[in-house]
């Protein structure tokens, strides 16, 4: 989001329309406190705020209202809808077309956390709108915004070490909020946050304990690094996830090990005969595999059906897991 339109709002004379859209809910709260601050500003506050929320039967008369009245003092009347995504679109033409012809309306701000481009309307939203776009930050752009989120606070966190915080936070603004907080009250007293703090502290994004924190795990018992994947078990194991789902992953795992290790090259086939969809893991797996005998796949494979028969008979997920891990790395 471009941050200049924020002191726009905060300072110049209100457009007629601010339309704010897009996923990331962060930008999108940050444009609604600048204006509830502006309108707090007002003696006659209360009387010149409306909020409304979009439904599928949402009625326009209301709002239509509350545009049309006469703000009381000096001050702006800021009328704000919020999950308008989920108006219908006969609707939100309804409005839109109001809004056309009745330029002396007061100030209203739309927000949508979508935004379908088939919607007609919309040609002429943008002609009467403010557009204030909430995509999330990406890439180089949100490694930048930790560090300087870090450095407003006085802290510092090396570039290797906000790769491997994102690679948790998954990129969710709120999230990474949260656990940067912790992690600065966490480090008092110190002025770097490190890896170490990282892992000690911080909490996985839900998504990423359900899209890839699994395989992180798998990954790292081939690696064997064993302090690394016991930590990620516990993380997996406290958001939820079965025990009974990550270790026929595990065993999966020390197939793959198993076939990179003996496999004559041909990797697309031995894909293939196993199942898998690609041989991008297979070839992944092939520095790995030199780490291991064949004896220690196979004591492998024998540790998994030990833990699979516990597990079935009720023994703690933790514990059978971790002695797993203990096992193959």
């Amino acid at each position: 989001m471009d941050k200049t339109l924020l002191d726009r709002l905060a300072t110049e004379p209100l457009p007629r329309v601010i339309w704010v859209h897009g996923p990331e809910s962060v930008w999108q709260d940050q444009v609604y406190d600048v204006l509830r601050q502006r309108n707090s500003e007002d003696s006659m506050a209360q009387w010149n705020w409306s909020v409304f929320h979009g439904t599928k039967d949402l009625s326009l008369d209301p709002i239509l209202i509350e545009l049309a009245t006469v703000p009381w003092g000096e001050a702006p009347k800021i009328v704000v809808l919020r999950d308008a995504h989920l108006v219908p679109t006969a609707t939100m033409e309804k409005l839109v077309s109001w809004l056309q012809d009745n330029p002396e309306a007061n100030c209203l701000a739309l927000f949508f956390d979508a935004v379908d481009k088939r919607w007609k309307y919309l040609k002429v939203l943008r002609k009467l709108a403010l557009e204030i776009e909430c995509s999330p930050l990406e890439g180089e752009r949100l490694t930048r915004y930790v560090l300087d989120y870090c450095a407003q606070r006085g802290k510092k966190m090396e570039r290797v070490t906000v790769e491997h915080f994102l690679a948790r936070a998954d990129g969710n603004l709120n999230f990474i909020h949260n656990e940067l907080e912790k992690l600065i009250a966490f480090v008092e007293g110190r002025e770097v946050i490190t890896a170490q703090d990282i892992q000690a502290l911080t909490s996985l994004w839900p998504g990423q304990v359900a899209d890839h924190t699994i395989f992180q795990l798998t990954d790292l018992i081939v690696q064997k690094k064993r302090g690394e994947a016991l930590g990620v078990l516990k993380l997996l194991l406290s958001g939820g996830e079965s025990p009974l789902r990550i270790l026929p992953l595990i065993e999966r795992q020390l197939r793959l090990v198993l076939a990179a290790k003996t496999s004559s090259g041909n990797w697309e086939a031995t894909a293939q005969e196993m199942g898998e969809s690609s041989a991008w893991a297979l070839k992944k797996l092939r520095a790995q595999a030199k780490k291991f005998s064949l004896d220690e796949i196979f004591l492998g494979f024998q540790a998994v059906v030990q833990a699979d028969g516990e597990l079935k008979l009720g023994a703690s997920g933790e514990e059978v897991l971790t002695d797993l891990i203990i096992k193959l790395t």
